[in-house]
């Protein structure tokens, strides 16, 4: 009876054993390498300055608001001397312009006394016509000379009147039309003229602007692209600067590992210094490539490898170096991802 005991009691501790083995095969743990990231700010301006004074030196944590950099704006001296040499262009163009309003009224008063001329001559050949058919007429006592010169010459007379006086009114309003638009100040040059001026006006007030960078957050200085004295052209970065803590962690899926990794997918980030130093976090982008890791992250450094890379981003609140190496996990279990923590077991992309 006793024996039967022990027999049934080593069945069931085989049995215990078994199962164990069989729920070790069945869970394994992908691991690799990656490193943590801060989030960069590159800082600039859209037009030129000049660095007064540096306040702050790389790698330095400073808080919000701390100041960072003495600027004063100044303007370049080729735009400064830009502005007299097109006002005094567009000057020139306007006062032709004027030149050529006046000789148009001149023209006009031209053909006007031309045209009025010539309807001159006109009334006085009709009317000389007239005196000459008048003497024609006189001592003929059966003909009335008034009645012929009614039907006829006065006819003519009124007709040249009416085109003399048309003609007049309309030379007359062409040249108040141009005399108009010169007294009024309707050259198309003024305004653009005054325009420059006002700008230039701007300018000599804004010639030199005094003004100081602060920190936008609390946060670590990255690189200083300048130094003191220097004009910094628009656009050209001056500083860097990086979140206090890293809030991203950037690896890379081994290209010959069949795993299957989404977005929002958990990952535990572990530092290689630190094994106690971990934290779970989360899957937001995945490369659309396959690139070569780099050599900091390979198993064998002078092995080239090739893998899709991975954005995680994990909690903000960390004790993460910036560029600190870390080990990403994910557990594995039945063919499915799983973020509880488990023992690692063959599959194995570079951490140790």
């Amino acid at each position: 009876m006793k024996y039967i005991n022990i027999f049934y009691l080593s069945l069931l501790v085989v049995g215990a054993l078994i199962w164990h083995f069989q729920s070790s095969l069945g869970k394994e743990v992908v691991s690799f390498y990656g490193f943590a990231e801060n989030k960069e700010t590159e800082i600039n301006f859209n037009y030129p300055v000049v660095i007064r004074k540096i306040h702050v030196s790389p790698g330095e944590r400073v808080e919000q608001g701390a100041p960072l950099l003495d600027i004063y704006r100044i303007k370049s001296k080729e735009t400064l001397s830009d502005q007299p040499f097109r006002i005094a262009e567009l000057r020139a163009k306007a006062k032709n312009w004027s030149e050529d309003k006046r000789g148009a009224i001149k023209l006009v008063e031209v053909q006007k006394e031309r045209k009025l001329a010539e309807i001159d001559a006109s009334i006085q050949e009709v009317q000389e016509e007239q005196r000459l058919h008048a003497k024609l007429y006189e001592g003929l006592t059966n003909i009335d000379p008034k009645e012929s010169e009614n039907s006829s010459f006065a006819e003519r007379l009124r007709s040249l009147e009416e085109a003399k006086r048309l003609a007049t009114a309309t030379f007359d309003q062409e040249i108040q039309n141009l005399e108009t638009a010169l007294k009024i100040g309707n050259n198309p040059y003024f305004a653009e003229i005054e325009r420059l001026k006002a700008e230039q006006d701007f300018e000599e007030d804004q010639k030199v602007i005094d003004f100081q960078l602060t920190a936008p957050t609390d946060g670590l200085i990255g690189t200083i692209y300048c130094k003191e004295a220097e004009h910094i052209p628009s656009y050209k970065t001056l500083i860097s600067f990086y979140e206090p803590n890293p809030s991203l962690v950037k690896g890379f899926i081994q290209e010959d590992l069949m795993l299957q990794v989404a977005v929002n997918d958990s990952f535990l980030v572990r530092s290689t210094k630190d094994p106690s130093i971990a934290y779970f976090g989360t899957v937001t982008g995945l490369g659309s490539r396959i690139v070569e890791i780099p050599e900091r992250l390979r198993k064998m450094p002078n092995l080239k490898t090739y893998g899709r890379e991975l954005l995680i981003t994990i909690p903000k609140n960390n004790a993460f170096l910036q560029k600190e190496k870390t080990i990403l996990e994910l557990q594995m279990q039945g063919g499915e991802t799983s973020t509880r923590n488990g023992k690692k077991s063959i599959v194995d992309l570079g951490a140790e």
